[in-house]
């Protein structure tokens, strides 16, 4: 059994739930590693002809109810400019046929959505909306306005699933209430690593392309185990398979650089960093390349080799300043600022990090709020000690 189908299972409960007559809301309790996979899986699942639903995903901030069933409203008619054309020709009726023109709060999207669910139930499927605030700043009235979803609406064929952290679900005043149910996407580690371990016992049962996914996984585990010697040789046997794509290549090597890091042998991880390099320059891989340049600038800073790391530190820091990432730039000038203050420069380290903490400062995605708290707070921390040995 291939390790996608850890979540197969789960991902056909949700499937269960599109479907379902009597249930309108479907809370999904997953951590933060999962949910690219579950977003992985979802997007998969939509390219397939036999899925006819239709999820539309809002990630916006909930500060109160008015103006985020406004936002929902609007990506709803955001949705229906881009992709009408395509819905009228297959029969279904976009219009928007307001029976209540002076309704107000939550009413204007419940009613235009549930009348297009109908139509779209006709000749498709469910019309399905996958919410998860960020930031979510009124708790008490995102918890209400969940609840009035799940005791208002009524067309079967309208939907609402809700992300929710695992540790600390946002909705456990709901749970089994009439209309909301809950579901966890998520696995055990160790049973991870079972599977990856048990799929790679035989080569004849996977293909490159599977092993080499499974050589990762496997390796990953060996890594977070400190099973060094263990992860380098999946690593190495990963590497050897055939047919991989230069990014996989490029972070194969890179992975393989980070375990000899870790094992302390920093000359034989530069190298490894130092072939990925090279194969993002070979292939043009602009995006990956700033994130093994930067470990090849520890790897070099570790065996002593400064004017080298600072080379390969100011590539990585153009690289992310190219891709506007001020977190991966950040971290690079941390690293710089430290080869700075090993040397007895102890000006420029303090103007690089106080340029790594406007970084910082500038960052305004919540999804990178707990990035920017912790990088603030160390950069602070070594400015003052900076000033203070001053």
């Amino acid at each position: 059994m291939p390790l996608g189908e850890v979540f197969r299972e789960q991902l056909a409960a949700l499937e269960d739930f599109l479907r379902s007559p009597s249930t309108v809301v479907r809370r999904v309790l997953i951590d933060g590693e999962m949910r690219p996979v579950l977003l992985k899986m979802l997007t998969g699942r939509e390219a397939e002809d036999d899925f006819t639903h239709i999820i539309l995903a809002y990630q916006g901030p909930f500060v109160e109810p008015v103006s985020w069933f406004a936002s929902l409203h609007n990506l709803l008619e955001s949705e229906l400019d881009e992709h009408g054309a395509a819905l009228t020709a297959e029969g279904v009726d976009i219009k928007d046929h307001a029976d209540d023109p002076e309704a107000r709060g939550p009413w204007p999207f419940l009613r235009r959505a549930e009348r297009l669910a109908e139509e779209l139930a006709r000749v498709l499927g469910t019309l399905a909306f996958l919410l998860e605030p960020t930031p979510l700043v009124d708790r008490s009235d995102f918890i209400a306005s969940i609840a009035f979803l799940a005791q208002r609406v009524r067309s079967r064929w309208l939907k609402f699933i809700v992300l929710e952290d695992r540790q600390a679900p946002t909705l456990t005043a709901l749970e089994g209430t009439d209309r909301v149910s809950t579901q966890v996407f998520w696995a055990a580690p160790s049973k991870l690593e079972e599977r990856a371990t048990a799929r790679l016992v035989d080569p004849g049962q996977t293909d490159p392309a599977e092993r080499r996914q499974l050589l990762a996984t496997a390796a990953g585990f060996a890594f977070a185990k400190r099973d060094y010697a263990k992860a380098e040789a999946l690593q190495r046997e990963q590497l050897a398979l055939p047919g991989a794509q230069p990014l996989q290549q490029a972070t194969a090597l890179y992975g393989l650089g980070n375990t000899l890091l870790a094992d302390g042998r920093a000359e034989s991880a530069a190298a490894a960093f130092l072939r990925a390099c090279s194969v993002c320059n070979d292939h043009e891989l602009h995006e990956f390349a700033p994130f093994a340049y930067t470990n090849l600038g520890v790897a070099l800073h570790r065996l002593g080799r400064f004017d080298e790391a600072f080379r390969a530190l100011r590539v990585a820091s153009r690289g992310f300043r190219a891709q506007d990432y001020p977190p991966g730039e950040a971290f690079v000038c941390d690293n710089l600022a430290k080869m700075h203050l090993e040397l007895g420069q102890e000006d420029e380290a303090a103007r690089i990090w106080r340029y790594a903490l406007r970084l910082y400062q500038g960052i305004t995605n919540p999804a990178l709020a707990d990035v920017r708290k912790a990088g603030l707070s160390d950069l602070e921390t070594k400015l003052d000690r900076v000033r203070v040995d001053a």
